[in-house]
C-alpha cells in the first residue's frame, strides 16, 4: 500500500467519522434523554417502595454517615430540596420508625431493611443501564461531561 492511498484510507475513515456525527443530535438530546430514563427507573423503584426521592436520599445519607444530623443532611441535600421539604421528610421518616434521632439520626431496623431492599434494586436498575458499556467507556463519558460542565461555569 502506497502513502497516497493510506493517507486516503485514513482521510476518508475521518469523513465518514464526520458524516456519522452529522447525523447525530446534539448531545443535550441524549443527555436529557439519559436522565429522564434513569429517574422514571428510579422513581418506579422509590414508589413501589412507598418512597420519594428526598426520602431516600435521607436514608442513605444517614447510612453513609454514623454521626449526622438534620442541619448537615440539609447542607448535604440543598442543591435536591429545600430545608422545609427535607425537614418534612425527615418527619415523615420518624413517623413511620423508619429513623430514630438522638444526638444524630440513625436508621431503625425497619428502615435498615428499606434501604438494603431498595440499595440493591437501585444498583441491579444501575447495571442494567451500564450493560454493555466497559468501564473504559463508561470513565471517558465522565470525564467528557465533566469537562462540559467545566467550560459552561
Amino acid at each position: 500500500m502506497g502513502l497516497w492511498t493510506s493517507c486516503s484510507r485514513k482521510y476518508d475513515k475521518r469523513k465518514r467519522n464526520v458524516l456519522k456525527m452529522k447525523n447525530k443530535l446534539p448531545i443535550g438530546y441524549y443527555l436529557k434523554k439519559t436522565d429522564n430514563l434513569l429517574t422514571e427507573g428510579i422513581n418506579n423503584i422509590h414508589k413501589e417502595l412507598g418512597i420519594t426521592r428526598i426520602v431516600w436520599q435521607i436514608l442513605n445519607s444517614i447510612n453513609e454517615n454514623a454521626e449526622i444530623n438534620r442541619q448537615k443532611i440539609t447542607e448535604l441535600l440543598s442543591e435536591f430540596a429545600n430545608k422545609e421539604t427535607i425537614s418534612d421528610a425527615i418527619s415523615t421518616l420518624l413517623d413511620r420508625q423508619l429513623i430514630r434521632e438522638e444526638k444524630y439520626l440513625s436508621l431503625t431496623k425497619k428502615g435498615e431493611v428499606l434501604y438494603q431492599t431498595c440499595f440493591q434494586r437501585q444498583k441491579a436498575f444501575r447495571q442494567k443501564a451500564t450493560e454493555n458499556i466497559t468501564e473504559q467507556q463508561y470513565l471517558q463519558t465522565i470525564e467528557t461531561l465533566e469537562k462540559i460542565i467545566d467550560n459552561l461555569k
